[in-house]
């Protein structure tokens, strides 16, 4: 007889197992899957514009550390999501929905502005119109994707509402539990990571370990070796600026007296009050620059003669931007302030919405020229934009004019911008209405991007790129065409003008639209110049200004030109620019126009001053304010 032993039954696995897995180990699981999804997915895409490797090259050469900070970094926040909603459904769509908004926002930044998305630029969200445009996404297809969330979202919470007490009440418990927990480490989790520019912060001394090395003088440069999440971690805000060696109130009041002298010496033979009478005028020329200065393009004809033969008659010359298809409000801020952005941490690369609103009063060119003047801005666009209407008023400025304000509100062509020729004629109203001099700063708007079709004319191009690049170039060098036009105009204007008024003109940046046949023609400087230029309805003097500047000496040009007496702060940028004209994107120029990478004393003397006045007039105790602006009596 034969006997068979039964193998015995697998033990059940108990419910009190069941529950933990459900309730505690599948969702740390979802999340920490969804942080590693979301981080290698945005580090994925940011490798594709790639600007120095090839982008599986560049992939390969990222350590798996940073991958695996990545994922830690993104995990609070998932978390989070995880907690506030109790549905792994509902937070792996919002999570997938966020870091697909942040990819394709970086990508399409990088390639049409060759920067990097920042953390900061969440602010922009305020402007969605010219966020779409200038990403040349069709606002229906923005509005598709989020309502494809949302309803994605809505039937997560109608099945949850259904399913609401199927859960056994101790698993019920176990569930809220577990997402009480993840909602206090992710909050936790994310005060680290919002610490990060912090001495001291631990992920932050978990990347340093790795090692790898901060690229403070090129964000591009920091994103691409670091990784995306290690780069927008580093500008992070944090402190504005660094103490300069030696700040205090008795080097300050020497600086002063240093430049007042300096300025005494250089106001002998100048007459008072020049300019106290005068109109001042400033105007920023949106990507207005001069294409025929670029290699690899050719054009059928001058889109700026007008610019061309003025600069030809009046002081004049090149600038050095810090911005490339972009960054408008940091070369405005240059230009009324007189601070350069190269002189702050790298982390502070948009003082318009991360540093002015956080003073009730900022230095600015105000402070410099406008006294018995009234103060106006006109910007022919949204007041959130940079947080102007925030940063105006702080600037010193009296009176804003925006784009629900303005009385003229013409277009050119199929342009959606309020043209520049609409935004000349509300400032000569203003003039010709106002009882005082006026002292007005203008951002025009009509050559911002998109330039495909804008207008039915466009300047044929030729050169290495396809029929699209040069229906873009064409629809760009027109609208130039247009704005040389209204420049023109509002010249005319001004000379029928029985007041007497001084204009400085300068174009903000190049617009980003340029093939690679192109820049790959083009070094870094020639890509970053545009022209500007002083212009007054009186005799100027004779004002030799270095051959190449950076938006902080502009305004010092249309002092001298105009023959005012010169202000301490003046009297320093005109000796700091015969060393150091220019120091914009991790460009330092020279006196004379050439690129240095090693200062002489002299220029690190001067540069130092200049870093103790900006690190005083900015973030500092302002000890020298009133007497670095106050033209010396005599």
């Amino acid at each position: 007889m034969t006997t068979t032993t039964e193998d015995p039954a697998p033990r059940a696995v108990s419910p009190t197992v069941l529950r933990v897995l459900r309730s505690v180990v599948l969702p740390v699981a979802v999340s920490v899957l969804l942080a590693v999804v979301v981080a290698r997915g945005v580090e994925l895409v940011h490798v594709q514009t790639e600007p120095w490797q090839e982008p599986a090259e560049r992939w390969a050469s990222l350590p798996s550390r940073i991958h695996l900070l990545g994922a830690l970094t993104v995990w609070p926040f998932v978390a989070v999501l995880l907690a506030v909603t109790g549905s792994m459904v509902a937070t792996a769509v919002l999570a997938l929905a966020a870091g697909a908004v942040v990819a394709v926002a970086d990508y399409q930044k990088m390639t049409l502005r060759g920067e990097p998305l920042f953390p900061t630029d969440v602010g922009y969200l305020t402007s969605p119109r010219l966020l779409l445009e200038s990403a040349g996404i069709s606002p229906w297809l923005a509005v598709g994707a989020v309502a494809l969330v949302v309803a994605a979202l809505t039937a997560v919470g109608v099945l949850a509402w259904r399913r609401r007490g199927a859960r056994p009440r101790a698993e019920r418990r176990l569930r809220l539990a577990t997402r009480a927990v993840l909602g206090a480490a992710g909050i936790a989790g994310i005060v680290v990571v919002s610490g990060f520019p912090a001495p001291g912060n631990p992920l932050r001394e978990a990347y340093e370990d790795i090692p790898l090395t901060w690229a403070d003088w090129n964000q591009v440069q920091n994103y691409a070796q670091n990784g995306f999440v290690a780069g927008a971690l580093y500008n992070l805000p944090g402190p504005a600026m660094e103490r300069p060696e030696g700040y205090g109130p008795e080097r300050m009041d020497e600086l002063v007296a240093t430049y007042t002298q300096a300025a005494a010496d250089a106001n002998e033979g100048r007459a008072a009050g020049v300019l106290d009478d005068a109109n001042v005028v400033v105007v920023l020329g949106e990507s207005f620059a001069d294409p025929t200065h670029l290699a690899g393009v050719e054009v059928a004809e001058d889109p700026i003669p007008f610019t061309r033969s003025l600069m030809a008659q009046t002081p004049s010359g090149t600038m050095l931007s810090s911005g490339y298809g972009g960054g408008t409000a940091n070369v405005e801020f240059e230009v009324l302030t007189g601070m350069t952005v190269a002189g702050f941490q790298p982390q502070m690369h948009a003082p318009y919405p991360m540093l002015v609103p956080h003073y009730e009063q900022f230095p600015s060119m105000v402070d410099r020229l406008a006294a018995g003047h009234g103060t106006l801005t006109v910007h022919p666009y949204s007041p959130g934009f940079y947080r102007r209407q925030d940063v105006y008023p702080r600037l010193g400025f009296e009176r804003s004019i925006f784009w629900d304000t303005i009385g003229h509100r013409d277009k050119v062509g199929n342009d959606q911008h309020i043209s520049d020729a609409a935004t000349y004629s509300e400032v000569l109203d203003q003039l010709a209405a106002a009882r005082s001099p006026l002292l007005v700063n203008v951002v025009t708007m009509q050559n911002h991007s998109p330039y495909a079709g804008t207008f039915p004319d466009p300047i044929e191009v030729s050169g290495d790129f396809d029929a699209d690049a040069a229906a873009k170039i064409g629809g760009y060098l027109r609208g130039l065409r247009h704005a040389d036009d209204a420049l023109a105009e509002l010249v005319a204007g001004l000379e029928a003008l029985d007041e007497r008024t001084v204009v400085l003109f300068y174009g903000d940046h190049q617009p980003a639209l340029w093939p690679e046949s192109v820049t790959s023609v083009n070094d870094d400087q020639t890509l970053h110049e545009t022209p500007w230029f002083v212009w007054a309805n009186f005799e100027l003097a004779d004002a030799t200004a270095p051959p190449v500047l950076g938006p902080n000496h502009l305004l010092t040009q249309l002092v001298a030109a105009s023959g005012a007496r010169l202000s301490p702060f003046d009297a320093l940028l005109v000796e700091l620019s015969q060393e150091v004209a220019a120091e914009e994107g991790g460009i330092v120029l020279d006196g004379q126009g050439q690129r240095v990478t090693e200062l002489s004393p002299r220029a690190q003397e001067l540069l130092h001053d200049y870093r103790l006045v900006q690190y005083d007039l900015s973030v500092g105790e302002r000890y020298g304010l009133e007497s670095l602006f106050q033209v010396p009596s005599g």
